[in-house]
């Protein structure tokens, strides 16, 4: 957290997305929306952000020594935000702007956009299903490659959903899920869509972000599970040479029919139901063992005479 403070102010201001509070989240993801699509420049997004996150109204000084003192702070501020908020990535002709992700902790766990209140993932996904989580990862991906709306709207669609009904008593019972919101249903997605669009794109777009966060650490990062800590980016790297295929790769979707194949979880929509972090670390399990029996036959191989 920052402290600005000025003569006549002082405020305390988020260092990065992971430190805004909701509002703040849907405010600052709303210019970089607008900032990804080219609809501000960097210069704006710093600028916006200064006052959005100052709680600032634009206004003009008739004094001119106190225009210049106030343009002189906010420049100051931009620099602070700068730093802290993003990361320089350099391009031919100078830098763009890469905003730092790396929070786990969903920062809009509900919105209300119309008449009725729709929830989100918990911190890390903990009441994500397998199934839920994989048609999320192909709209996620779909909208990295196409930049579709109505693609980021699905997206939204299928994570926020409303709470069960009569979710006061079922918390209470020895087979709740920990999941308030109503079992994920893919046909009943496009029902949502209609009353998202009335939420602003900061909160859409805000939801592409978090997830985006909670993938860079899952691909990239360790966990602590247990008394354990857990490389989970061995699953996302492959030990062989690739083949060439021309077909496009069903990804995680063939690792629920492999595990439905298996019977670990029961038939294919039994798994789907599966807990994404039970299916992430029976996945890690799996990857070990393969690992291990893979460097002992290579030691074995290695060891037999010439």
């Amino acid at each position: 957290m920052h402290i600005i403070e000025t003569d006549t102010l002082k405020r305390y201001i988020p260092a990065d997305l992971s430190e805004c509070d909701s509002q703040q989240y849907i405010d600052m993801c709303d210019l970089l929306f607008k900032f990804h699509t080219h609809q501000i420049s960097s210069d704006e997004l710093l600028t916006h952000a200064v006052y959005k996150l100052m709680n600032m109204k634009p206004s003009k000084s008739s004094v001119e020594a106190d225009e210049l003192n106030k343009m002189g702070n906010i420049s100051l501020i931009k620099e602070l935000l700068e730093e802290s908020f993003f990361e320089k990535i350099e391009i031919e002709g100078g830098y763009d702007l890469k905003v730092i992700q790396n929070y786990i902790d969903n920062p809009v766990p509900k919105f209300r956009p119309s008449w009725r209140t729709y929830y989100g993932p918990d911190e890390m996904f903990n009441n994500v299903k397998i199934g839920e989580y994989t048609d999320a990862l192909k709209l996620f991906l779909k909208f990295n490659s196409t930049g579709e709306l109505e693609t980021l709207y699905e997206f939204v669609a299928t994570l926020y959903r409303p709470k069960k009904p009569f979710h006061f008593i079922f918390k209470h019972l020895v087979n709740y899920d920990g999941d308030c919101r109503v079992k994920y249903n893919p046909n009943h997605v496009k029902k949502r869509i209609k009353s998202l669009k009335y939420a602003p794109i900061g909160f859409i777009y805000g939801v592409y972000l978090y997830f985006a966060s909670v993938q860079i650490i899952i691909s990239s990062g360790q966990i602590e599970w247990g008394d354990k800590t857990l490389d989970l980016s061995i699953l996302f790297k492959s030990d062989e040479a690739p083949i060439a295929i021309d077909a496009d790769d069903i990804g995680l979707d063939s690792i629920v029919f492999a595990m439905a194949e298996s019977g670990a979880f029961g038939d294919y929509s039994k798994v789907k139901e599966a807990p994404f972090w039970d299916m992430m670390i029976k996945m890690y399990d799996s990857r070990i063992k393969h690992l291990q029996q893979k460097k002992l036959e290579e030691d074995a191989k290695s060891q037999q005479p010439s």
